[in-house]
């Protein structure tokens, strides 16, 4: 799961978001990050779509997948 930015934390910046992965079923690499619903702050969001970017799938088993994220 991504890392709750020390700097955000300690500002008590917190949000609820959406992120959605597109997956290469062929190798279960991870080929594309969006948030669907934004956390709120444009730094949540990055360190959410950074970290979900180096997930990787067994592959042939998703194509898509939806993952709530909260920072509190």
């Amino acid at each position: 799961m991504p890392d709750y930015p020390y700097q955000a934390k300690r500002a008590h910046v917190t949000g609820n978001g959406v992120c959605v992965m597109i997956v290469d079923t062929a190798t279960g690499n991870v080929t594309s990050v969006v948030m669907e619903q934004s956390t709120g702050n444009g730094i949540l969001d990055k360190v959410t779509t950074d970290a979900f970017r180096k997930w990787r799938f067994k592959p042939g088993t998703v194509s898509r997948i939806r993952v709530p994220i909260s920072y509190e």
